[in-house]
């Protein structure tokens, strides 16, 4: 029921009852007419008093919640209107780069140095491009609950080793990079979400790069209390306390004072924050203006029951793939073609199908196919209807799913549906190849 029906319907109530057993008690004891119209007249401030005291506490205490509601409006607006003047900001940014040197790659007479430069300016344009939208998407994944923890035996020293690889090129000169493994061999293998703590840790290590000119930025890990507790240590600009909890919140960024403006979108710490306390942990730091800042965040200890036996990791492995038969499954031409020049040079055979209809058609008439990349949003037959098709056929063959869409609920959908394994829009020619390898290598066996 509405307020305002609620509060007059209390008020008749209350009104009624107040009148007729008041009156039915006054005329039981009293029966001078004088004495009872000064108690009617009593009775009737009495309740006004009442009445007035009990409406004036509701109605405060409504409109307060009311007002307090529209202060956080009024804020969430102003960090929205703060987040799209932003993030319109970063993503023109590599666009600029992107679509300018792709035309100035177009003319005629640039020598191949030149060139190569012009193509590293675009790609690193392309992956921040990128890194911003997955952040977009992040953050709404994890307000409307679709952000899933995908459990893995993760060997720690692996994944920090996999983390300090990928930022030692960007770090600025003057600035010592290390890292501090806490455990040893079998010790550091856990069973956790190894993809989600990379991008914790990613968040945190590009959140000290944008605010350390000079000194160092140390990250690690220690067993603490049956839990993983990580670091990432930093001798930045340093972080208000009065703001340790603030910057957690979606869309709010740290604006020191001072002319330099940092980038980024305001979602890096929201997002790591709904990440780690998804895996069951929490988040936390230590800093103070001019002093740097430490970030924290814990993960529980957990064994897994089967230890894989250790191997030693190959920085650059090689692809074993042979002579195959690949039908590759894409409606969109620039995706067929691009997939064309990842395997060219190869023994590969490559088949095309521009729906899902022809994909099952070609299943029918060629046995000699030994992989499948399907493509899941097509014309005429979308790519789960026709995995499910194909499975009736080609029950063995590995079928992966290729697709823009990089929720967790369209890969389980893909999986259900009878695909072998799910490789998310965009993906690199290194990716392509090794997913591919692997399942060669299963078919084999």
């Amino acid at each position: 029921m509405k307020f305002e029906y609620r509060i007059t319907l209390g008020y008749l109530i209350v009104g009624f009852l107040w009148i007729l057993l008041s009156d039915s008690f006054i005329d039981l004891l009293i029966h001078d007419p004088g004495t009872i119209t000064r108690l009617q007249t009593y009775k009737g401030w009495a309740y006004v008093l009442v009445t007035g005291i009990l409406l004036f506490l509701m109605l405060r205490n409504h409109i307060g919640k009311l007002r307090k509601t529209e202060r956080k409006a009024k804020d969430s607006d102003s960090l929205k209107t703060a987040f799209i003047q932003n993030i319109s900001h970063e993503i023109r940014t590599p666009m600029n780069s992107i679509v300018g040197f792709s035309e100035l790659l177009k003319e005629k007479g640039i020598d191949e140095k030149t060139r190569n430069e012009y193509l590293g300016y675009v790609s690193a344009s392309s992956a921040q491009l990128l890194y911003i939208i997955n952040e977009v998407m992040d953050i709404s994944l994890i307000e409307t609950g679709n952000k899933k923890v995908i459990t893995e035996t993760v060997h720690l020293n692996d994944l920090a080793d996999d983390v300090y690889n990928t930022f030692l090129p960007v770090i600025r000169p003057g600035i010592k990079f290390d890292i501090k493994p806490g455990l040893k061999g079998r010790a550091a293998m856990v069973l956790t979400d190894g993809g989600k703590i990379k991008q914790v840790l990613g968040n945190l290590l590009n959140n000290s790069l944008k605010f350390v000119d000079s000194g160092h930025i140390i990250f690690g890990y220690e067993l603490k209390n049956e839990e993983i507790m990580f670091f990432v240590e930093d001798t930045g600009i340093g972080i208000d306390p009065a703001m340790h909890e603030k910057i957690f919140e979606r869309f709010r960024k740290i604006d020191p004072e001072g002319d330099k403006i940092y980038d980024g979108v305001g979602l890096g710490l929201a997002i790591s924050k709904g990440i780690v306390e998804l895996l069951g942990g929490h988040i936390w730091l230590i800093s103070q203006p001019g002093r740097g800042a430490t970030f924290y965040f814990t993960v529980p200890y957990k064994k897994p029951e089967n230890l894989r036996p250790l191997r030693s990791r190959q920085s650059d492995p090689e692809y074993n793939m042979g002579n195959l038969k690949i039908l590759v499954v894409e409606d969109d031409l620039t995706s067929r073609r691009y997939i064309g020049e990842i395997f060219k040079g190869t023994e590969i055979e490559i088949l095309t199908a521009v729906n899902g209809r022809e994909a099952v058609d070609i299943c029918r008439t060629d046995e000699s196919i030994n992989i499948i990349l399907m493509d899941l949003k097509m014309p005429v037959m979308d790519g789960y209807s026709a995995t499910r098709e194909i499975r009736k056929l080609r029950p063995e063959i590995p079928i992966i799913a290729q697709s823009a869409f990089a929720m967790t609920n369209e890969k389980d959908k893909a999986m259900q549906a009878g695909c072998t394994d799910y490789l998310a829009k965009p993906y690199k020619r290194n990716q392509m190849l090794e997913i591919i390898s692997k399942h060669v290598i299963i078919q084999e066996v």
